[in-house]
C-alpha cells in the first residue's frame, strides 16, 4: 500500500476533478474519491447502508470507473452522473493525482474545499467496493466521534481523513470494524452495547448522562430517551424546522445534529422556555396572536423565532420572514406567527 501525505497541491479554484467532469455544483465541499477497474450498483439495502452511514459525514463520495462516474451523498440515492469516461480523460485524472492504475484495486483522494489535494491512498487486490465502502464508513463515524475534540481541525476534515485511514487499513488488512470502547454501566436498566458512547447533555439546566450510539440524532435522544416530545420530528431532514432547539444560543434543526457532537453544550428545548406556570412571552405572543392551527411546527417554530429575536438581525418584516423561511407551517399561519414575533420584538421583552 503506498500512502502519500498531503499536499498542497493547488488543481485550480474548482479543482481538476470537478473542471474535468463538468460537476462544479459540488464545488465548495471537500470530496472523497474513489478510483476503481469497475463497479456494479449495491443492492437495495446495501445502498440504503451507504446512505446511513454518509448522513453524518459531510463530504461527497464519487467512484470513478472507465464505465463513468457514480455519485454519492447523505440524503440522496446513489446517482451515475456521467455514463461513459474516455479513456484519455481517466489517464489524465490518474496522471494529475498521482493514483496509479492497479488491476482490481483502488485509490483514494481527498480534495479539500478549495481544490487542494490533502490526501492520497492506494490500495490493491481485489474486494467488494461497495461493502467495504459501507464498512469503512461505519468504523469512521464510530473513531471519529470517539475521539476527544480537537479546536483547531474542522468536524469535516477530521471526518473525512479519518474514512480514507480506515479505508485503507480495511481493505489493506482485512480488519472488520471496530467499535468504540464502553464501560459496564448502563442507564436506566439498558443492557450495555460494545457500540455505544458515555454522553453528558445539558438539557434545559440539567445535566443528563446517556448511553448512546454515535449515529444516534439529538432530537432522537430528545424524543425517544429523555422523553422530550416537544421537539418534533417532521422532515427528519432538515427541511421543515419543526425539531428546532437552541445549541448554546444558536437555532439547530437537532435532527441534523448527533447528540454526542452537543456533549457539554447548553441545549434548551421548547419544555425549558416557560418558567413554572408562567409562559416565556414568545409563548404568551403565540397565544395572543393565534399563531398556530393544528400546532404540529409551533415548537419550532417558536424556538426559531427565540433565537431569531436573540441575533438582532431582523430589523424589518421582510428579514424576518427570510430569517425565518426554514420553518414550514403546513397550515399557513405565517402572518400570525411574523406578528407574533414583531410583538415580542416591540416589547423589548427579555428572551
Amino acid at each position: 500500500m503506498a500512502n502519500a501525505g498531503p499536499s498542497s497541491t493547488r488543481f485550480g479554484s474548482q479543482g481538476l476533478f470537478l473542471a474535468g467532469l463538468g460537476l462544479r455544483r459540488f464545488a465548495g465541499q471537500p470530496l472523497v474519491v474513489v478510483f476503481a477497474d469497475s463497479w456494479t450498483l449495491p443492492s437495495a439495502s446495501l445502498r440504503e447502508e451507504l446512505s446511513a452511514e454518509l448522513r453524518g459525514l459531510s463530504a461527497a463520495l464519487f467512484v470513478v470507473t472507465r464505465e463513468g462516474v457514480w455519485s454519492f451523498q447523505a440524503d440522496d440515492e446513489a446517482r451515475l452522473v456521467l455514463d461513459e469516461l474516455p479513456s484519455t480523460e481517466l489517464c489524465a485524472l490518474h496522471a494529475a493525482y498521482g493514483v496509479p492504475k492497479d488491476e482490481g484495486g483502488a485509490s483514494l483522494i481527498l480534495l479539500d474545499g478549495a481544490g487542494n489535494l490533502r490526501s492520497r491512498t492506494s490500495v490493491p487486490g481485489a474486494f467488494d467496493l461497495a461493502q467495504s465502502l459501507v464498512d469503512t464508513l461505519r468504523v469512521a463515524s464510530v473513531e471519529v466521534l470517539a475521539a476527544p475534540r480537537a479546536g483547531l481541525v474542522s468536524r469535516r476534515e477530521l471526518v473525512v481523513a479519518s474514512l480514507i485511514t480506515a479505508f485503507a487499513l480495511l481493505l489493506a488488512d482485512g480488519c472488520r470494524p471496530r467499535h468504540a470502547p464502553s464501560s459496564a454501566r448502563s442507564d436506566a436498566g439498558r443492557a450495555p452495547s460494545t457500540s455505544e458512547l458515555d454522553v453528558s447533555l445539558l438539557v434545559n439546566g440539567t445535566q443528563r448522562q446517556l448511553r448512546l450510539e454515535p449515529r444516534t440524532s439529538l432530537l432522537d435522544a430528545l424524543r425517544e430517551r429523555l422523553s422530550l416530545t416537544g421537539s418534533k420530528k417532521g422532515c427528519d431532514h432538515g427541511q421543515c424546522g419543526a425539531c428546532t432547539v437552541l445549541l448554546d444560543g444558536r437555532r439547530v434543526n437537532a435532527c441534523l445534529v448527533l447528540a454526542v457532537m452537543a456533549e457539554g453544550v447548553p441545549i434548551v428545548t421548547i419544555e425549558g422556555l416557560a418558567q413554572g406556570e408562567t409562559l416565556h412571552p414568545m409563548q404568551e405572543a403565540f397565544v395572543s396572536e393565534d399563531a398556530l392551527q393544528c400546532g404540529y411546527c409551533t415548537p419550532g417554530q417558536i424556538m426559531s423565532a427565540v433565537g431569531l429575536v436573540r441575533e438582532k438581525r431582523a430589523h424589518t418584516e421582510q428579514d424576518l420572514r427570510e430569517q425565518m423561511s426554514g420553518n414550514l407551517c403546513r397550515c399557513g399561519a405565517y402572518a400570525n406567527i411574523v406578528a407574533a414575533i414583531r410583538q415580542v420584538q416591540k416589547s423589548g421583552a427579555p428572551i
